[in-house]
């Protein structure tokens, strides 16, 4: 997983990249082997203004196609970043969650089917079945 961090219209020192980093890391470290590649962008929207003016926004590409975006306003860079990172891991876990329960629903869509399917081959051979007291004939050969 490769975590990059970039400015626009403001500078950060390098402690303070080495923090948001690891605190990126921290928040999708358990999903590392699914995830190929996290940015991160902090821009300062009015430069020297001042105000509600700094946004985060992080884009996490996923191995097998797709990526997660999330975005963010607010007054300080870390307290925005660390609300960024917390939205992602949710929403990172959301999505592989959907993914990896996927295929099991698939599967146990056909072994109902399956099961369906031999116990109407069951009723055929006899070509009557007992429901609640009543004898229910099928003539659908």
């Amino acid at each position: 997983m490769q975590i990059t961090i970039k400015t626009h219209q403001m500078q950060l020192n390098q402690e303070t990249t080495l923090q948001m980093k690891r605190r990126i890391h921290f928040a999708l470290g358990r999903f590392a082997n699914a995830i190929n590649r996290v940015s991160a962008r902090l821009t300062d929207i009015n430069g020297p203004k001042g105000g509600q003016d700094k946004q985060c926004l992080i884009i996490v590409k996923l191995r097998k196609g797709g990526e997660i975006v999330i975005q963010e306003k607010g007054t300080d860079c870390s307290a925005i970043l660390n609300h960024c990172a917390n939205r992602v891991s949710r929403a990172v876990d959301r999505e592989l969650t959907t993914r990896w329960s996927a295929p099991i629903r698939k599967i146990r869509r056909a072994q109902n089917t399956e099961k369906f399917v031999s116990l109407k081959s069951e009723v055929r051979d006899s070509d009557k079945i007992e429901q609640g007291g009543r004898i229910v004939q099928f003539d659908d050969k």
